[in-house]
């Protein structure tokens, strides 16, 4: 009995639960005092994101240098710094010459990215695979299909009112419960084929977390909606994986106060950057609307960070290959 209270003590403290109540705050607020303003919602979507989204995103370095040696490589600064802003200047000209193939791409990548942060520890079999993509891809766009008269303007900002894109977004938004409903019909069934295929030990109250966290964001604004994912569980469950992957290595002896500490060089450089690219806007460029450039900005120092996070879910599916 003490080890079970013990244990829902630890639960209660943990930052996903933390999260979850915040979540649920957050919705009983909507339903008794009404809409959330927006100034706090920026304040609940900026306090994620400075408190874990940027930093999660700022500990690729160590990530990278990890890979390296438990590849067997030589790991190098420069190259990995020349490689990492290499990626970043080949997307910045892909989102200017084909725009909307680059947003296509982003969605895809963010889609596997997700995919394989939230189903983790399973073997590298074509259908654990793509029901790795298809979770990933159900969360972005269950996001996006239940706050379809938020994203719409957004997205015809983003696109510069593409045609075809707006077209096919329209079509979609007209079954848009249906479509999300059978997004997640299918991906259940591929999980189910990919447990029977190839059986692992899962993680099932992880997975009903981030169902209570997907179902707190349908009640609450697109911003309150992305920054809970996000921002909260996406980041800090990345932040568990980087730590347990960092100390597993045994080259960095630290708790995970002191791995985010780590973190602060790198958001404090991505903080100042995002304050360059505000000021090139008002200095020169104000004449143009602001959310395609930041958007383009934002995907664009996020493409070198699904790289880096890649290798290191290749070297932990490795492990679950090898047994």
């Amino acid at each position: 009995m003490a080890r079970l209270i013990h244990r829902l003590r630890r639960t209660m403290h943990s930052p996903i639960s933390l999260l979850i109540a915040l979540g649920l705050l957050l919705v009983g607020w909507q339903t008794v005092v009404g809409t959330i303003p927006l100034v706090g919602q920026w304040i609940v979507f900026a306090t994620l994101l400075l408190g874990a989204g940027i930093p999660h995103g700022a500990l690729d370095h160590l990530i990278s240098r990890e890979t390296a040696l438990r590849s067997g490589k030589r790991f190098s600064w420069t190259w990995f710094f020349i490689r990492y802003l290499a990626l970043m200047l080949l997307y910045s000209i892909a989102w200017f010459i084909v725009p909307s193939a680059s947003l296509i791409i982003f969605l895809v990548v963010s889609a596997w990215h997700f995919g394989e942060t939230d189903i983790e520890h399973v073997p590298s079999t074509a259908s654990w695979i793509v029901t790795r993509f298809m979770v990933g891809s159900f969360v972005i766009a269950f996001i996006l299909l239940t706050h379809p008269t938020e994203v719409t303007p957004i997205l015809e900002r983003i696109t510069h009112h593409h045609p075809q894109v707006l077209s096919v977004w329209q079509r979609v938004t007209q079954y848009s419960t249906s479509v999300w409903q059978s997004w997640a019909l299918v991906t259940v069934c591929l999980f189910g084929v990919s447990v029977q295929l190839k059986p692992v030990g899962m993680n099932w109250p992880r997975l009903g977390r981030l169902t209570v966290i997907l179902a707190l964001g349908y009640w609450l604004p697109l911003l309150l909606a992305f920054g809970l994912y996000f921002g909260g569980w996406h980041a800090l469950n990345s932040f568990q994986s980087i730590s347990a992957y960092l100390r597993q290595g045994r080259r960095i002896a630290s708790t995970d106060q002191q791995i985010w500490l780590k973190s602060l060089p790198f958001t404090g450089l991505a903080l100042i950057s995002l304050g360059v690219f505000v000021w090139w806007w008002q200095r020169s460029a104000h004449d143009w609307d602001p959310l395609p450039l930041l958007f383009v900005f934002l995907s664009v120092i996020t493409l070198p960070h699904l790289d880096v996070f890649h290798g290191m879910h290749n070297q932990i599916d490795g492990q679950v290959n090898a047994t």
